[in-house]
């Protein structure tokens, strides 16, 4: 890939909605980390949760045009679009439906997240209800799910479903004797994941970093893999367009 134009779908950088940013500042310096490693189109994607304590709409589109200005007055060159990472309860889909939590960036896909220890039948369901509303649903960091791992007929099954596989940056990350990292990029050389997101929450312990995992990756694929998962995957999402 002579240019990479990285698209981040899942970052938390909207500076105090959630356990994201906790400034402008913090946002400023993370938007600054993300232009150096790529990424030219962040979707930001705080948490929603049904009956907890949410911030609407509206004030979400405020603080995003805000870091979007700020951003600009400091030549940062990135572009800034707005979603939510869902977290699933039997209600949620209510909440999407009536307009109340958002998709990514306007689109008809959804990041949607389950408790980490969540059974395999409560996530398959809970990704079918999307489907069958119309939705594609994405699977956020689909390594941290107990009954994922080293399940890959899981994962296929969810595919097979109409979800789409999200992995996180990191994940990918770490030398020969890493074996996490390493299954992690079987997985992604398999075809079984088909979107990279930083889920950056900061700009020290989590920042917003794609190209470590550009280049742990490239080692074992083919460009045209690289450029789906990198670059042509994420924008599909933007244009509204299947996978």
């Amino acid at each position: 890939m002579a240019e990479k134009q990285f698209v981040d779908i899942h970052s938390h950088i909207l500076p105090g909605v959630d356990d994201g940013s906790s400034s402008m500042e913090e946002t400023m310096e993370m938007l600054r980390i993300a232009g150096n490693e790529g990424i030219t189109t962040m979707i930001a994607t705080p948490h929603y949760a049904a009956g907890s304590k949410n911030m609407d709409m509206e004030q979400l589109v405020g603080i995003k045009n805000k870091v979007q200005e700020t951003a600009k007055e400091l030549e940062l060159n990135l572009d800034i679009l707005l979603g939510n990472e869902i977290y699933y309860s039997e209600s949620v889909l209510e909440d999407v439906l009536s307009g109340k939590v958002m998709t990514l960036a306007d689109s008809h896909y959804v990041l949607i997240e389950f408790g980490v220890r969540e059974y395999f039948k409560t996530i398959y369901h809970g990704l079918q209800e999307f489907v069958l509303a119309g939705y594609a649903p994405v699977l956020a960091h689909v390594e941290r799910y107990q009954c994922l791992i080293k399940r890959e007929d899981l994962m296929e099954e969810l595919i097979k479903l109409g979800s789409y596989i999200q992995m996180n940056s990191f994940s990918l990350c770490g030398g020969f004797w890493n074996t996490e990292a390493a299954y992690h990029r079987k997985l992604v050389n398999k075809g079984l994941v088909h979107l990279i997101g930083t889920d950056c929450h900061d700009a020290k312990r989590r920042p917003p970093c794609m190209e470590s995992a550009y280049k742990a990756v490239r080692k074992h694929m083919s460009d045209i893999q690289i450029q789906q998962i990198f670059v042509e995957h994420p924008r599909k999402i933007l244009e509204n367009k299947y996978i």
